[in-house]
């Protein structure tokens, strides 16, 4: 499934506000950004608990993620704040953290 897609599912997730599958969803949003960034078909494990550097996430291509995910959701994560994540489940719970509040 397509990062786009997987955004419709993350904000419909965060409107029913169940911390769990919002957590979910942001994971699979961020797989989907990490296999787009790094061309990777659907068939390649992309594993939730290694940190993104050694995914193969350069600098370039964390600064990309960051940018796309601000303009998709309007939460801004930094380069820095991208490599600081131990792996993409930190991350995620980040996302999910920091998800801005939509109204119903």
């Amino acid at each position: 499934m397509t990062a786009a897609a997987l955004l419709t599912t993350l904000q419909e997730e965060a409107l029913a506000l169940d911390p769990d599958a919002v957590r979910r969803a942001a994971l699979d949003y961020l797989i989907a950004l990490i296999r787009e960034g790094l061309e990777l078909d659907a068939t390649e494990p992309v594993p939730d608990d290694r940190p993104i550097g050694e995914l193969g996430v350069d600098s370039l291509l964390a600064l990309e993620i960051g940018d796309r995910i601000a303009g998709d959701i309007g939460v801004h994560l930094s380069a820095e704040t991208l490599a600081d994540q131990p792996t993409l489940l930190g991350l995620a719970e980040l996302l999910a953290r920091e998800l801005p509040a939509r109204p119903a």
